[in-house]
């Protein structure tokens, strides 16, 4: 019994001391991510430079097609980059993985609804994450440098990202007004951190779909 006890007692004091590694590492990452970041997020588009392109990063589309708050928010700030002629051409990143859900073609109608001319806009399809999003922007879209559109609590992780694919970028705050569900979407975004962190400095992931490239130089020939 004693025996038992002892190795019992062993056992649990590796644990805590995994589990601690396991906080400790998490906490280490999230704050060099955000660290990393801070002197690139910009709280409205008059503190941008000129850029040529920005991406809006995809979020819920209801049944109607219009934008979720969170969403609406992203396409509003990107117009108002856009009007503002601090970028040029906009990407929209989205998920279009079954017939009557397709959130790139209802952001890019929400655009032209704001002002946005449609040859202005580029759609991307093929999102799964965000490393995704950016991913492709650099091999499919030849951006070398990109403005990101999202709420504050994804831009420190969008920003590492992008950098890290050895890009230079800047994102700016589109958070407009109070959203529902935000006190959990900053909760995963903390695992979110981490996934990131090790998908670019150490898995080198690729995304699930690369595809043609896209020349935006050229004159979009849209109906």
């Amino acid at each position: 019994m004693k025996i038992f006890s002892k190795k019992f007692k062993r056992f649990i004091e590796v644990c805590f001391v995994l589990w601690l590694f396991g906080v400790v590492f998490v906490v280490s990452v999230n704050a060099y991510i955000l660290n990393y970041s801070e002197k690139s997020i910009k709280s409205n588009v008059e503190e941008l430079g000129e850029t040529k392109v920005g991406l809006v990063l995809w979020a819920l589309v209801y049944s109607d097609g219009s934008p979720s708050p969170v969403l609406a928010d992203r396409l509003i700030q990107a117009y108002n980059a856009y009007k503002a002629w601090k970028i040029e051409k906009i990407i929209v990143s989205g998920d279009n993985w079954r017939e009557c859900y397709n959130e790139p073609e209802n952001m890019e109608k929400y655009l032209v609804s704001l002002g946005v001319d449609k040859n202005d806009i580029y759609l991307d399809y093929a999102w799964f994450d965000t490393y995704d999003s950016f991913y492709r922007a650099k091999e499919i879209f030849g951006v070398k440098e990109l403005v990101v559109f999202t709420q504050n609590y994804h831009l420190s992780r969008s920003i590492y990202i992008w950098n890290k694919l050895w890009m230079k970028t800047v994102g700016v705050k589109s958070d407009l007004r109070e959203y529902y569900y935000m006190k959990q979407m900053r909760s995963r975004e903390i695992l979110s951190r981490l996934k990131a962190f090790l998908e670019v400095e150490f898995i080198d992931s690729k995304p699930k779909f690369l595809g043609d490239k896209v020349d935006m130089t050229k004159v979009q020939d849209k109906a």
